[in-house]
């Protein structure tokens, strides 16, 4: 048998009980006694359960601060790792806004080099003749170029706008310049008389136009205001005109045919 502290304790004063008891002389002393035995054991039970719930409060103290230590580990990994992504983050979006700064930097060169584009452009426009410069796809790029060059906002206009009409004026442009073209239905003033005329532009050098019959003819000529007609007076180079417009417009039979190129002199 283990004896403890509180056991030797309680034996010790039951032991010695009858002598205190002959000492006091009396019952008033045997309950003054069993008194102080109970509160003494009361006592020891109190500590012993305080010491009890002490140990189990310490052990899940332990356990609480085991497992903070691990979270805190855990979370200064996940620090460390935010870190490391928040600086990778950081390096991309700087190399972001250094590109988007480039672009813009180019954008506003190009925007401020296509003033003198636009005015270029608009030196060709006089230079396409009406029959050209009516098919729907040309007009509406010539009508969106004329606008966007008198507007004042020009940084309120798309870039690609801007260009879009430009390119789509010089590739029609450049097309028709490189082809023979015949043409029917122009008309012309001749004598206080309106006639219709056809004819034929070599690119957009030159062209000739002639009435049907081959009494009238006009040699067309680019200038910067547009297209001028000039009335053509020898009866056989009006001739040579009609059978060339002929020829060009598959009309006549296929023949040799002299140009007038001393007409374009």
């Amino acid at each position: 048998m283990k004896f403890t502290r509180s056991t030797l304790s309680l034996s010790f004063l039951l032991v010695f009980s009858p002598v205190l008891v002959a000492q006091d002389g009396g019952n008033e002393a045997n309950k003054n006694l069993r008194s102080t035995i109970q509160k003494w054991v009361a006592v020891m039970k109190e500590t012993q359960s305080k010491q009890k719930e002490w140990k189990e409060q310490q052990q899940i103290l332990a356990d609480s601060k085991a497992s903070l230590e691990a979270e805190n580990v855990q979370m200064e990994s996940e620090i460390l790792s935010a870190f490391a992504r928040l600086s990778k983050t950081d390096a991309s979006s700087k190399e972001k806004l250094d590109q988007k700064q480039r672009f813009d930097e180019g954008r506003e060169e190009l925007r401020e080099g296509l003033t003198g584009l636009e005015e270029r452009i608009s030196a060709v426009i006089p230079l396409l003749p009406n029959e050209l410069a009516r098919q729907p796809k040309l007009e509406k790029a010539i009508v969106d170029h004329k606008n966007f060059v008198i507007r004042k906002d020009k940084e309120a206009i798309g870039l690609n706008s801007r260009l879009t009409a430009m390119l789509t004026i010089l590739t029609e442009a450049e097309k028709f310049n490189q082809v023979v073209t015949p043409f029917s239905g122009k008309s012309a003033e001749t004598g206080g008389q309106k006639i219709l005329l056809d004819g034929i532009y070599f690119g957009l050098a030159m062209g000739f136009a002639a009435n049907e019959y081959g009494t009238i003819a006009f040699r067309l000529v680019p200038g910067s205001e547009g297209w001028v007609e000039e009335e053509l007076t020898d009866s056989e180079v009006i001739e040579d005109v009609r059978e060339l417009i002929d020829v060009g417009n598959a009309s006549g039979e296929t023949r040799l045919v002299s140009v007038p190129l001393e007409i374009a002199e």
